[in-house]
């Protein structure tokens, strides 16, 4: 997902020994915001279909579980031969919605984190490691 998986993603896709494709959507629930509207916004569809074929979402973190319920139904509704969920950070003390997780990079407590492709009100995302501020 663009814009916050991108970095990882691009790491993620560097290590995949195997023939793949890439497509993006965007969507969003925080704006400039630290927390998330709980209002999810398509902003970019994909581009090809994904009818019968493996696809894994890759998702820079797992907050509320909102967004991540959204693109769950919508893919599912275009009929994948499988869908899974690559996410490099997750925080369960904020779940809201239950959604699986196949593929997991760090679980982290409660905090803003930004950097890695990860951005705070649109900046920091070239930041090479993951911080956090204090709220």
């Amino acid at each position: 997902m663009l814009n916050g998986a991108f970095i990882f993603m691009a790491d993620l896709v560097r290590a995949i020994d195997m023939p793949l494709s890439i497509d993006f959507l965007a969507v969003s629930s925080y704006g400039n915001a630290t927390k998330s509207s709980g209002e999810v916004e398509l902003l970019k569809d994909l581009r090809y279909p994904i009818s019968n074929r493996p696809v894994i979402i890759v998702e820079d973190i797992v907050d509320t579980g909102i967004t991540l319920n959204y693109l769950l139904r919508m893919l599912e509704a275009r009929q994948p031969s499988s869908l899974k969920v690559a996410a490099l950070l997750s925080k369960p003390s904020r779940r809201k919605l239950e959604v699986p997780i196949d593929y997991l990079g760090f679980e982290i407590e409660d905090a803003f984190v930004y950097g890695y492709g990860l951005d705070r009100a649109q900046y920091d995302r070239n930041i090479p490691f993951i911080t956090s501020q204090a709220e």
